[in-house]
């Protein structure tokens, strides 16, 4: 290829090769494609034609009509010739950097004659209404969402009379006042608190035409309020015809999302069947739904246990943690020791048969108790300093390692660890922090041990002066304490961002650190101090991060070299002979020199050292790997598999060509046309019900979309089922409408309602009723809506506070099973029960279903057999719903 690294080809420019003036699109398809890479030829060619042929893409593309719209076919002087606007746009775009003086140039030449500002239909303030249709330019129907695509097409200005003819005609029409968002919209199919679904294409008489309901139902969410008097009209006039009560499957049992069965001869899933009978207008009560719910009930339906079984809950204190990738297998489905406690968790009870055979069956494989420094014979002293790989620690901090580690209490590691750090963090408090329980403590959490400060005159870190108050007899509660917290805290405290500052990120790509001394704040300083300063301290959005970023970009950052660039792949195995530049020759990994020769030596994309290393050594350790038609750059597209496209004169299926493209290699010049001229219609973008990427969704949030009366899950679904992608204006909008309701930021320590202050857990009555914000709902509800609020919220405390003695009870025994960490098992039900063995309880689990034979074996439909408590618990279904567990796919075929 000519152009190196991230180059782009240049296809318009002619160049003369051999006598002949070609085209370079011909140089780099027909005449480069005998040569072989790295070679002689290929190192002239590159040589005489890569300044001409090539030339760096921009990271930040230059505009040519920023805030406007480009007159696409106006023609203007351009590089010696005649070209269109929109020739000249993309080319300016693909050359020039935004802010630089060539862009600016540019803009000042070519804005007056290339730039103009669009015709809109609507004001400012108002929206164009997408459903509503009027008779245009020989269309009898046409959605007035497309005239903005008529303004753009045929380059219609903004003031001109064209533009305010078509204003005046078809604006009353097609435009609206839109409402306020953060009021509730009318939801035609809503009574109450009842919600109801819409029967979409009955034709009922609206605003002077014959509407369908799922349209009176979108014009009435989009402009009224729910407790208007227009809402309320409507309500009256439309509610039989347009609303039903669907079919509901599991009537107050919980939804099996995932299992697949097979229904009327078409394989499903039970979720899809849900959705099913809206579309097909399947009603509550009707013979097709008692039909259904009679043959679908048992593989799609389950109860929600009233005490959850937890795998590695125990009465000893054995077990605690679970081993979350550990692949296991039982009843011969294969799954992982997570997945399968999710399932117990979701569905199974903590005395049924089930819990029960698992936790005998692979307690020993799944759970582990989590190593203690201390073990049985001492207790934890947090502050306590000791030393760990050379580095002064507090004890405390100790924990965290062997937790991250996933340390176990009984290891070769875990003994080691209590060996070496028995005496320093478990006999008592240290000599050099007497009182230590009494301490002044400087921070309310986060604690920077090592950042630096003077005290009397000493320089000294923050966990020495921890140690100095101690030693000087300085308590809590004491002014002096309250002087230290005033004069340090400001140094040693800190809040972990949630969106950490990354000194080097720009847009999308996140950039190398120099080992550079620094001018920072005044002082001098190392751009690694300041990075980990930014990192640790600082949110992405901080006025601080910004300004810090655009000083010191430049000297702290660069684009470190990559012996394979970002296109191809390096061998991480193969072994090479590599030349230094002094001339010593040393056999290296392809990986060690890309992950740490380049590294330690600082060496930037497109240097001299960076070019003689790709040279050395590109044909060794990069390759390239078979062309996959939706993957671009890092992110990988849903490929639809199944629609039909011509390309090349056939019909063919995405998938079909997907499996052609596979033939090339990433980076051949097929493969990059073929993604060119079908990755818009074959790849699928999804579109985020979450305008933010950190946020989570609330799947069961009810809420009227396009008319029907659904859950945050459905509208997600439907988003896939109507193709609409990331970026679409359907998408955005969305978002927009959806996203306050559906979308929540995931708490940092999320709030149970049965945690004791002290972090222990009560068992939780989920079935007990309790009035909370003026509903009556089940503790386990109230639970469910609390998992969105930060444990220390005020919404936390204050449900905590009212409810406690009404929703939580002591574990029996007390709470010393696991060190606290979970409730405790039922006495009556010993975990030396032996699989076979007749019991009054395991007698009691036959006759709720419990699901296993006469003779003690597991029957063939256990995971079908459901427990005998009954509860509805609408909130706890959130979690069930996305719980990928293979074990509870069956595919079954029924009658």
């Amino acid at each position: 290829t000519i152009c190196s690294g991230n180059q782009l080809q240049d296809m318009e420019q002619n160049v003369e090769l051999e006598g002949d003036v070609i085209s370079c699109l011909q140089l780099h398809t027909v005449r480069t494609s005998n040569i072989a890479v790295n070679s002689s030829d290929c190192v002239s060619m590159q040589s005489q034609f890569s300044n001409s042929c090539c030339y760096d893409a921009p990271e930040t593309p230059c505009v040519l009509c920023a805030g406007g719209t480009t007159r696409k076919d106006l023609e203007v002087d351009f590089n010696g010739g005649t070209e269109t606007c929109e020739f000249v746009a993309n080319f300016v775009a693909n050359r020039e950097n935004n802010g630089t003086e060539e862009c600016t140039s540019s803009m000042d030449e070519f804005q007056e004659f290339c730039c103009m500002d669009k015709c809109s239909l609507c004001k400012e303030t108002e929206q164009v209404d997408w459903d509503a249709y009027v008779e245009f330019d020989s269309k009898e129907e046409m959605s007035c969402g497309s005239f903005d695509w008529y303004f753009t097409s045929n380059s219609i200005e903004k003031g001109t009379d064209q533009c305010t003819d078509l204003q005046g005609d078809f604006g009353e029409r097609c435009c609206y006042e839109p409402i306020d968002y953060s009021i509730p919209s009318c939801s035609l199919c809503k009574k109450g608190e009842a919600w109801y679904d819409l029967n979409g294409n009955v034709l009922v008489y609206f605003e002077g035409s014959n509407k369908t309901c799922t349209e009176v139902s979108n014009s009435l969410f989009r402009k009224a309020e729910d407790e208007s008097g227009f809402c309320d009209a409507a309500r009256t006039e439309y509610f039989t015809p347009c609303c039903f009560e669907k079919c509901d499957l599991c009537q107050g049992a919980q939804l099996d999302a995932n299992v697949e069965v097979a229904y009327n001869e078409t394989a499903t899933t039970c979720l899809e069947l849900g959705l099913q009978f809206v579309t097909d207008i399947i009603m509550e009560g009707s013979e097709d739904c008692n039909a259904a719910r009679e043959i679908l009930w048992e593989p799609c339906c389950y109860i929600t246990p009233t005490e959850p079984c937890v795998l590695c809950q125990s009465n000893t204190a054995s077990q605690g943690d679970i081993r979350d990738d550990v692949s296991i297998t039982f009843y011969d489905s294969t799954t992982t020791c997570f997945d399968l406690n999710s399932f117990l968790v979701s569905r199974e009870e903590q005395v049924g048969f089930m819990c029960q055979a698992a936790k005998s069956e692979l307690q020993e494989s799944c759970c582990y108790q989590e190593c203690s420094i201390c073990g049985s014979g001492g207790n934890l002293y947090w502050d306590n300093p000791t030393t760990f790989n050379d580095i002064s620690f507090a004890c405390g901090e100790l924990t965290w390692i062997l937790s991250g580690n996933s340390v176990e209490e009984g290891s070769e590691e875990c003994s080691q660890m209590q060996e070496n750090y028995f005496a320093d963090c478990c006999n008592g408090p240290s000599e050099l922090i007497p009182n230590a329980g009494n301490k002044c403590e400087l921070c309310p959490s986060g604690k920077d041990w090592y950042a630096q400060v003077i005290d009397d005159g000493k320089p000294m870190t923050c966990l020495e002066l921890d140690t100095v108050l101690l030693q000087k007899g300085i308590f809590k509660d004491s002014a002096e304490c309250e002087d230290a917290k005033r004069d340090f805290s400001n140094q040693c405290c800190y809040t972990p961002p949630e969106r950490p500052c990354n000194l080097c990120q720009l847009g999308q790509k996140s950039y190398s650190v120099l080992d550079q001394t620094v001018v920072y704040n005044g002082a001098d300083t190392n751009c690694y101090g300041i990075y980990n300063y930014l990192w640790t301290r600082l949110e992405t959005e901080d006025d601080a991060c910004l300004v810090t970023q655009n000083d010191l970009f430049d000297e702290c950052c660069y684009s470190k070299c990559s012996i394979c660039g970002e296109d191809y792949q390096l061998d991480q195995e193969m072994i090479v002979t590599h030349e230094g530049d002094d001339g010593t020759v040393i056999s290296m990994g392809c990986s060690e020199i890309e992950n740490s020769y380049i590294g330690i030596n600082q060496i930037t994309q497109a240097s001299e050292q960076c070019a003689r290393i790709q040279q050395q050594h590109w044909s060794s350790c990069c390759y390239d790997i078979p062309c996959e038609l939706c993957v671009s750059g890092d992110q990988e597209y849903e490929l639809l598999v199944d629609e039909p496209l011509t390309y090349m004169g056939a019909v063919r299926t995405c998938g079909d060509l997907a499996v052609l493209a596979e033939r090339d290699f990433s980076q051949s010049d097929v493969c990059k046309s073929t993604k060119n001229d079908i990755f818009d219609y074959c790849c699928f973008k999804e579109c985020n019900l979450c305008k933010e990427p950190d946020q989570a969704i609330n799947w069961n949030r009810p809420l009227t979309y396009e008319g029907l009366a659904s859950t945050c899950l459905d509208v997600y679904m439907n988003l896939r089922t109507s193709r609409v992608q990331a970026g679409d204006d359907r998408c955005q909008s969305i978002q927009f409408t959806v996203s306050h309701e559906c979308c929540y930021k995931m708490p940092t320590n999320q709030c149970s309602l049965c945690q004791s202050s002290n972090g222990t857990f009560l068992n939780t009555n989920w079935n007990i009723e309790v009035n909370y914000q003026g509903e009556v709902v089940t503790c386990g509800d109230v639970n469910a809506k609390l998992s969105s609020e930060e444990l220390d919220g005020i919404l936390c405390l204050s449900a905590r506070d009212d409810l406690w003695n009404q929703c939580c009870t002591p574990q029996q025994g007390g709470n010393t099973g696991l060190g606290g960490i979970l409730p405790q098992l039922a006495p009556e039900v010993s975990d030396s029960t032996e699989l076979g063995q007749s019991s009054s309880d395991l007698d009691t689990g036959r006759e709720n279903g419990g699901g296993y034979a006469n003779d003690g074996e597991f029957a063939s439909t256990t995971f079908f057999r459901r427990n005998g408590s009954h509860s509805s618990h609408s909130y706890l279904y959130t979690a069930l719903m996305v719980l990928p567990m293979s074990i509870a796919t069956l595919l079954i075929t029924l009658l």
